[in-house]
């Protein structure tokens, strides 16, 4: 048999304090806890690095700013080629000219400043003859264009001034209309695309692009442009009609 403790023994026993546990221990685990964070934070960053922000395939909002992408996305419309100089001017674009029209005929020209019927005829002087069975509106229009008939070329010409030395292209087609009171003031040859009714007209047909603009009137073309003429002069002339030719559009006045 065992000897007993004292009770005194017993208890002071019992109320012995607890130790703390050691500095050492508390440290180590510590220092595991941040080696484990370290090691994950390693393990993610590749992960992240081959993430491309895109288009959520359904709503949400759209990730733009990606390391090292200048905060646009992939295939941008405002992103640049790389190596290309953004202040250097844009080349300018290359001109595709029509095919050349085979060279049409005219009738004969004539002497008279008026001609019978309905299709108006190239005088000797370069001029038109006018129709005596056109409207009243088509054969003043045409006795307008003769005034200018025979001007050189002159880019801007009959913009700031009607009564001008030279004509370009919409300057030309926009003196008879402003003579005749079709039209208030000059316009763009772009501008013509958009004017009065739309389609070819029966007397008066406008073709108009963002760049040229001419008229066919009863048969004839008023032009500065030389296509389609075997005479190949240039500035404001009456030339063989080409019809409609493609990027063009087709206008006319009201009731003609």
């Amino acid at each position: 048999m065992s000897p007993s403790l004292p009770i005194s023994g017993t208890m002071a026993l019992t109320a012995a304090p607890l130790r703390p546990a050691a500095p050492c221990r508390v440290a180590s685990v510590a220092w595991l806890a941040a080696v484990l964070v370290l090691v994950l934070a390693v393990l993610a960053a590749p992960a992240q690095a081959r993430h491309t922000p895109g288009r959520p395939a359904t709503g949400g909002a759209e990730a733009v700013d990606a390391p090292d992408d200048g905060g646009t996305t992939p295939g941008d419309p405002y992103d640049w080629p790389v190596g290309v100089d953004v202040d250097a001017p844009e080349p300018l674009p290359s001109v595709v000219f029509p095919a050349p029209l085979p060279e049409q005929v005219l009738l004969p020209p004539v002497t008279t400043s008026f001609v019978r019927g309905k299709v108006a005829r190239v005088r000797t002087d370069g001029k038109a003859a006018i129709p005596r069975g056109a409207p009243k509106r088509v054969r003043s229009l045409i006795s307008q264009y003769n005034r200018i008939v025979g001007q050189r070329y002159r880019w801007g010409g009959g913009h700031m001034v009607l009564e001008d030395k030279g004509y370009d292209c919409s300057g030309a087609v926009g003196y008879g209309l402003i003579k005749v009171g079709m039209l208030r003031s000059t316009m763009v040859s772009g501008s013509f695309a958009r004017w009065a009714a739309a389609g070819p007209g029966r007397w008066v047909t406008i073709y108009a692009n963002r760049s040229h603009v001419y008229t066919e009137i009863a048969g004839l073309r008023l032009d500065t442009s030389p296509y389609g003429d075997g005479a190949g002069a240039s500035g404001v002339r009456w030339r063989p009609v080409v019809g409609q030719r493609s990027g063009f559009k087709l206008r006319h006045p009201v009731g003609l």
